[in-house]
């Protein structure tokens, strides 16, 4: 049995609530018809341009979070890049030996970053090199010890000299490495704040 109430029903109301759902599917079809030219284009302004609207409403949609506009316009964000990878995967099978190797090389940077990444470190032989007369000079000081040789004062001066300028690049490769591990930090909190396109 129907439960009675007092309120009147307000023929208006009915109309009011039409009104909004009408406006509802007006607002999702200029929102889709935004999203398909944003997962062609890439960008807002070619993506209003060619939905004939205003960037103030895309805005506006991804402030408000109008009709889950904003997981949907990141959707619409991740079909462009793929198109991207895509264009850029062709370019690369259909590349010559002999031509330029960029793109190539960003792609293995994108998409195998541990062992293709651009902020990867190789020490330089120079290093290398200066370790191991460090290491020979060491063996040296030690074979004499047990002979009761002395090496000579000249040469041990010099291998001490390397051994400090190793000391001193090895201070600075680890200060570089600082530097670059606070880049990369930074670089990775402004990548996760997520861009305005």
């Amino acid at each position: 049995m129907p439960r009675k109430t007092n309120r009147a029903i307000d023929p208006n109301g009915a109309k009011k609530q039409l009104g909004r759902t009408l406006t509802n599917k007006r607002v999702k079809a200029r929102q889709d018809a935004f999203l398909v030219a944003y997962g062609q284009t890439g960008t807002v302004t070619s993506a209003c341009k060619a939905a004939a609207m205003d960037r103030s409403s895309v805005y506006e949609w991804r402030t408000k979070d109008v009709q889950n506009f904003k997981i949907r316009f990141e959707n619409a964000n991740e079909i462009f890049r793929e198109g991207l990878q895509d264009l850029a995967l062709s370019r690369i099978k259909d590349q010559r030996p002999d031509g330029n190797p960029v793109l190539l090389i960003t792609m293995l940077n994108a998409c195998w970053p541990e062992k293709y990444r651009r902020d990867a470190y190789r020490a330089d032989d120079g290093a290398r090199e200066l370790m191991g007369e460090w290491k020979k000079w060491k063996k040296d000081q030690e074979r004499a010890k047990k002979t009761g040789k002395s090496t000579g004062s000249q040469e041990t001066e010099a291998v001490q000299a390397d051994y400090q300028e190793l000391e001193e690049r090895k201070n600075a490769i680890d200060e570089v490495e600082k530097i670059l591990a606070r880049r990369k930090d930074a670089g990775t909190e402004n990548g996760s704040k997520g861009n305005d396109n």
